[in-house]
Parts: C-alpha cells; structure tokens; sequence
C-alpha cells in the first residue's frame, strides 16, 4: 500500500505475517512513547452561560451541535443576576427568555446532559441607562457574580471614567445568609421547572467566599432546598487565574471539615499568572479534581489559528486536568476568537469551526476516558488518551518544517489490524480536515511524517 504525504509516496506494506516492515538500524527516527499507565479521567462539556450569540429561532440545531453531534457530559449555563436584582423583586424573564429555551433544548437533544451552574456578573443584568441611573455610568458597575443587596457595597468617595466623575464603589461585608438563599432559591426554581442541577459554582472568578463560607454554604443550602431538588456538587473557586486559584486552595483548614465541603477545585485562566500544573498538583493533594470551568488561550478565527492555538487544550490535559469547559461555544456569524459554532442573526446559516470540528474529535473519542502520558519531541505538543480499545493520539507540530518520520510506539499494546485512521488539519485543508488511513509498522507502532504548522489525530484500535 503506498500513500501520499505532502508530495512523498510512502511505501506501507505489511509482510503476509502482520508484522510490519523491519525497520532498518540505520534509519532515524523520531521515537515518540506512549506510555501505558492510565492517568486522569476526562470530562468534557461547553459553556452556555454567556447567550450573547445564541438564537431561539435555531435553538434546536444549535443545541444539537453542542451535546449531541458534540458528545458533551455538561453544559455550564448562567445564574442570572436580573431574577433579583433586587432583594425580594423576582424577573422570571431572567430565565424564561433565552436560558430556559437554551437547556429545554439541550434535554431534549441529549437527556442525560447534566447543567453546570455558575452566577453570571451583575453588570448584565442592567441597560445601559440603569447602569448610568444606579451607578454613576455604564462602566461602572462593581465586578461581582451576585446580586448588590449581597455583596453591599459602599461608596467610597469618586473617581472618573471617560473624563466623568463617578462614584468609587468598594465591596462591603458579604452576607453569606442572603448567598446561601439566593442559590437556593435558584436551585428550588430550576427543580420546579423540571431541571436537576448537577453542580454548582460557588463564586465566579471574584473571590466573594473563602472555604471556610463554602463550609456553611454546603451544610445550609441543602436544608432550604424543596422536596425532591438535587444538592449539586460545590466547584469552587473559578478564580481568574492559577496563581489566584492557588493562593484560594491554600486557605483550606484541611482539620475541620473544609476540605469536604469542596467537590471539586477550579480555575480559569483568563490570564495565564500561574502554574497550571501547581494548580493541579495542589488539588490532587487534597483529594479532588481539578478543573478548569472556562478555557481561555485557544481562540482564532483564521483556521491556522485556531490549530496552531489548540496548544492551549493540549496542555491542560497534559498538566493533569480532569474537567473542562469551553468558554463562548456559541458566536457571531462573522466569527469570534474562543466561540465554536458562529450563528447568523436571521438566515439560519451556521458554520461549524475549526475549533469545533478538534473539539468534536477529542470529545467525542475520549469523554469518560483517561489521559495516559506520551513524550513530547522538539517544536510539538502531544496528547494521547485510551477508552475502550480506542487510543487515541495528538500531535501538533508548531514548527514551519515537517517533523520527518515520526515512530509511536505503544509499549506492550498492540495495534488491532494493519490499519490506522488519521485525520489532519492544516490552513490548506477544510475545517473538518481530511481523514486518511496509513498502515502500522510494527504490532504495537507506526510511523507518519507530521507536516509543518499541522494537527494530527490518530485512532487507534488496540486488543
């Protein structure tokens, strides 16, 4: 069998026996191992809790595409600060507008989808007049993922936006009773509307609770919640990068109960200030699995971009993280750097990304699976990850020259066949790429040339 790469005609043939070609002493290559050790689990969903983009009018397909074609284990949607913006005025349009739309959708294109919920900022939850009428300008409401009757702040002299004087808002003194009820109240609404809610972020990137907070939250919610409502798992913190992560992991008394409080430890990295892999280390220390509920860094809207930025993805896994969330799954027609499914306002055209159709391939191949380690050469980033007798193997070559005769080597695992199928990406290719298949070299390896600038996926079936 003799196929094409890049111009050069590769002979694969396999002996009669199935062994594969000998491989000459003489003949370098680039030996690239993987390891047989099963590492962390993955669990893979997308965010929805941002509806910039989304659009009713295709609610259907747009949910299709993010937990059914996407085999998704989540989806993370909004607490929306509007449902009381103030204390005891409840807005049901909060929800029923677009959010109740948006998961009635998704429960019916996947009914075993599970709702990640994390309170949406409060600056969203005003016009642009009520902003300039409460708090001096339409930049000026105080970053917060709760309601202002919660965190009560205080005015703390002016200072100027835009040449104008406005107030100086400070954070006042959190009432954690007022918290406590108000997700409750959210959790109860959610269950009378037929949603269980299966876990819960305990803040958004604003530290507003420390463990010892998250403590009383978990033994106080559940005692408010209606007959029949799920108590979600606590994710905390969210916080807005590792380093603010880490520094919130480390206020955990670990000899009073705190620790059990938590389920699991999250961050973002809205900025990469940080060690992804302390972060992970600091959570696996205490038990818990890290996660990272909004993933920044793999943003383009050109397709060399978005393959070239998929490192980001590649080395959350490698770092050790368990779960994950995309940020902004769904954007603009004329497209948007983080979003995967762009959605035109009117004509019910949507384009399926490059991000999205990587994304698709990982997911789909590896959710509820586990990571397992794969040695990393010079100018590319590298992920592998078994389920089932599928193995499944990434690299990415960041490098403007090929990356020439490339050997995976599976250890004591061996290949099912004498076939491979592979799909590659590059900015000449369409963005679902093009699937080919290539013949393994030994029982447990084979080899492929990795073009310049390009993104392999190979699935490998095992015994």
């Amino acid at each position: 069998m003799v196929l094409s790469c890049k111009g050069e005609s590769i002979d694969t043939s396999l002996p009669s026996d199935g062994e594969g070609p000998e491989i000459p002493d003489s003949e370098e290559v680039i030996p690239v191992n993987i390891s047989e050790t099963e590492k962390q689990d993955i669990y893979l969903g997308i965010d929805a809790e941002r509806l910039w983009y989304w659009k009713n009018y295709i609610k259907d397909e747009l949910a299709d595409l993010g937990v059914k074609e996407l085999q998704s284990k989540f989806v993370r949607v909004a607490i929306n600060c509007k449902y009381e913006r103030e204390k005891g005025v409840k807005d049901e349009t909060a929800y029923t507008e677009d959010i109740l739309v948006m998961m009635e959708a998704m429960k019916k294109a996947n009914p075993n989808i599970e709702f990640f919920a994390s309170p949406r900022p409060l600056g969203e939850a005003y016009t642009k007049e009520e902003k300039e009428s409460i708090w001096g300008h339409e930049k000026n409401v105080p970053w917060s993922p709760v309601p202002a009757w919660i965190m009560k702040f205080k005015q703390n002299g002016t200072k100027k936006i835009d040449g104008v004087e406005v107030p100086k808002w400070v954070d006042g003194e959190l009432d954690l009773d007022a918290l406590i009820q108000y997700y409750a109240d959210y959790l109860n609404y959610m269950g009378s509307k037929g949603f269980k809610i299966t876990y819960l972020d305990v803040t958004n990137e604003k530290p507003i609770v420390n463990p010892a907070q998250v403590k009383i939250m978990n033994e106080q919610i559940r005692s408010k919640l209606d007959p029949g409502v799920n108590m979600p798992k606590l994710i905390g913190p969210s916080s807005w990068n590792y380093k603010r992560g880490i520094a919130w992991i480390n206020s955990i008394n670990t000899g009073n109960g705190e620790v059990n409080a938590i389920d699991i430890l999250s961050t973002h990295n809205t900025n990469e200030e940080g060690s992804r892999e302390d972060f992970v280390k600091k959570a696996q220390e205490l038990g818990k699995a890290p996660w990272n509920t909004e993933v920044h860094g793999w943003i383009g809207i050109e397709t060399k971009d978005e393959i070239m930025n998929s490192e980001s993805l590649w080395n959350h896994f490698r770092a050790g993280f368990v779960g994950m969330s995309t940020w902004l799954f769904y954007g603009p027609f004329s497209g948007k750097n983080h979003s995967m499914i762009w959605a035109h306002w009117q004509d019910g055209r949507i384009i399926k990304t490059t991000k999205y159709e990587i994304f698709k391939k990982v997911v789909n191949n590896v959710n509820g699976g586990k990571y397992v380690d794969i040695d990393m050469p010079n100018s590319a980033v590298t992920a592998a990850f078994i389920k089932g007798n599928i193995l499944s193997v990434w690299i990415l070559n960041k490098s403007q020259d090929d990356l020439k005769n490339v050997e995976f080597r599976l250890g004591s695992r061996k290949i099912k066949g004498s076939s491979i199928e592979y799909t590659v990406w590059n900015e000449n290719l369409p963005k679902y790429g093009s699937s080919k298949e290539l013949t393994k070299t030994t029982r447990n390896s084979f080899r492929q040339t990795i073009g310049a600038e390009s993104l392999y996926f190979f699935k490998v079936e095992v015994e």
